[in-house]
């Protein structure tokens, strides 16, 4: 089962990088999956949506949403936690 792990509180149109991939240059397709997550900062759980990216030789996931705050955040799978993003 993939973890998934947060990465960030991400802001609308500001580049944000996974993989190289600047999730705002490509569309989102979202894969029907509702992930649990947790909220880091006040612990409340949320199933947010998980989505892909793809632009070619490289395909990304990662799962995003909306907190109660309007605050958005990322998640990404737990292998790309370590990596410099």
């Amino acid at each position: 089962m993939t973890q998934w792990k947060f990465d960030s509180i991400i802001e609308e149109d500001k580049e944000h990088k996974i993989k190289g991939l600047n999730i705002w240059s490509h569309y989102w397709h979202c894969t029907d999956r509702k992930i649990e997550v947790r909220d880091p900062f006040e612990g409340q759980v949320y199933y947010f949506n998980e989505y892909e990216i793809d632009d070619g030789p490289e395909k990304v996931s990662f799962v995003a949403g909306e907190y109660a705050n309007g605050k958005l955040g990322l998640y990404i799978k737990d292998e790309l936690s370590g990596e410099k993003l």
